[in-house]
């Protein structure tokens, strides 16, 4: 019986992390170094808001490289990240907790760990959400300039040339 739940908890295990980690090696792939130029501006040019993005001084490059197939972009990518760690720091807890159930002693403490990393975790993403709603009572982006019209140039011919 003590064998059986070791292995169904070393499943559970695997299921909360190998996902997280496949996809970690997937996007840390290197790649040549003019797509990862272009990754870098596709960033910056999605980072702007709308209304500085399109304006005369900065223009976002169109038609970079992607950065790989279904990758979330911007702030869709923060979330999907800091969901998926939240939700590998649960696991861990979750599956120390069952260990120092299981086993006490030293478990106990792994558990007491992870507990205090999720919790840290956790506290660390409510300071965030603060910081982003000051910041966006605080903040006001000015206007974009509007673009200027071209101007007609006379030439002027002279008789004496």
């Amino acid at each position: 019986m003590g064998v059986s739940v070791l292995i169904l908890l070393a499943v559970v295990w695997a299921v909360v992390l190998v996902p997280p980690y496949l996809r970690h090696r997937g996007e840390a792939r290197p790649g040549s170094s003019v797509t990862s130029f272009r990754q870098g501006l596709d960033v910056l040019g999605r980072s702007a808001p709308p209304s500085v993005a399109s304006g005369a001084h900065f223009t976002p490059v169109r038609g970079s490289a992607p950065l790989g197939p279904g990758a979330p972009r911007g702030r869709a990518a923060v979330r999907k990240r800091r969901r998926d760690v939240l939700l590998t720091l649960a696991g861990v807890a979750g599956f120390t907790f069952l260990l120092a159930v299981a086993f006490g002693g030293t478990a106990i403490l792994l558990n007491l760990v992870a507990d205090a990393a999720l919790v840290g975790y956790v506290y660390l993403l409510v300071q965030l959400r603060k910081l982003a709603a000051e910041q966006a009572q605080k903040v006001r982006y000015l206007p974009a300039p509007a673009p200027s019209q071209p101007r007609l140039v006379t030439v002027r011919r002279s008789a004496s040339g």
